[in-house]
C-alpha cells in the first residue's frame, strides 16, 4: 500500500515549562502521488496530535517525505498565544550556530 513518512516536530507548554517532541510517522493513502490526499491526511495527523495533547501546542513543523525525497513542509503555530514568545522561541529553535540559553 502507497505510503509517506513524516516527521513531526511539536514545541509544548506545560505550568511554564516548554518541552519539544519529535516523532516519526508512517502515514499510509491511496496514491503517494496525490499531494492533495498526503495533505489531508497529514493534517489530519496534526490535528489529532494537537487535540489529543495535554499541554498547550504553542508551534510545530511537519516535514513530509515520498520515497526518501522531501515533498511538502507543513507549519503551524497557536495564534492564541503571545505572539513575541512565539517568535522568539522560533528564532532559537532556527538560530544557526552555538546559542547560550
Amino acid at each position: 500500500m502507497p505510503r509517506f513518512e513524516m516527521h513531526l516536530l511539536i514545541v509544548e507548554k506545560d505550568d511554564g515549562e516548554i518541552t519539544s517532541a519529535e516523532s516519526e510517522i508512517m502515514c499510509w493513502v491511496s496514491n503517494s502521488n496525490d499531494m492533495k490526499e498526503i495533505q489531508l491526511v497529514a493534517n489530519s495527523i496534526i490535528h489529532d496530535t494537537i487535540y489529543d495533547s495535554d499541554q498547550t501546542i504553542m508551534f510545530g513543523n511537519a516535514i513530509i517525505k515520498v520515497r526518501g525525497e522531501e515533498v511538502m513542509s507543513l507549519g503551524f503555530r497557536n495564534e492564541d498565544l503571545d505572539t513575541e514568545e512565539v517568535d522568539s522561541l522560533i528564532d532559537l529553535i532556527t538560530a544557526e550556530g552555538e546559542t547560550v540559553h
